[in-house]
């Protein structure tokens, strides 16, 4: 699963020659992350690691990391239902459930901990504060397997 788009960064990609980038992402805070030299699928996800790292540290609410799966998933062309309301994002003590076929991923806000479950069996789960940029990734390759062949091959 590629991620394009991540909510509130921006992506910059000069390529310096054959097979090599500057990727620079920067955040609508002013907030930079680069990386030199670098082949795009390796360099796009170091830097989203990075976000995804930079982001908890900045203790998002948890209805913010409901929008990144969310955006992700969309911007992957993937049908999806998401049961969180977004009227106050700023809630931090929710818990949401994003419905992907046959699949569900949802963070847990008692315990706190994220889970991919599939037919009542939990193909990932992670303590939230254990979760980082590495973990995502983890994450979304769980979530890659398990679509249909279909949506696999651009991937």
């Amino acid at each position: 699963m590629r991620v394009t788009n991540f909510p509130d960064w921006t992506f910059d990609f000069d390529g310096t020659r054959m097979g090599w980038y500057n990727i620079n992402a920067t955040r609508i805070t002013g907030n930079l992350i680069g990386i030199d030299g670098t082949d795009e699928y390796i360099g796009l996800e170091k830097i989203i690691s990075d976000i995804v790292d930079f982001e908890l540290i900045q203790n998002r609410t948890y209805s913010y990391w409901n929008k990144v799966f969310a955006e992700i998933f969309k911007s992957n062309g993937l049908i999806f239902h998401n049961n969180l309301e977004l009227e106050t994002p700023n809630d931090h003590f929710k818990s949401w459930v994003i419905k992907l076929y046959n699949v569900e991923l949802y963070f847990k806000c008692s315990e706190p901990e994220i889970r991919l479950i599939q037919n009542e069996k939990r193909l990932y789960s992670k303590k939230w504060t254990e979760f980082n940029g590495t973990e995502f990734f983890k994450l979304l390759n769980q979530i890659r397997n398990q679509l249909p062949t279909k949506y696999k091959k651009n991937y």
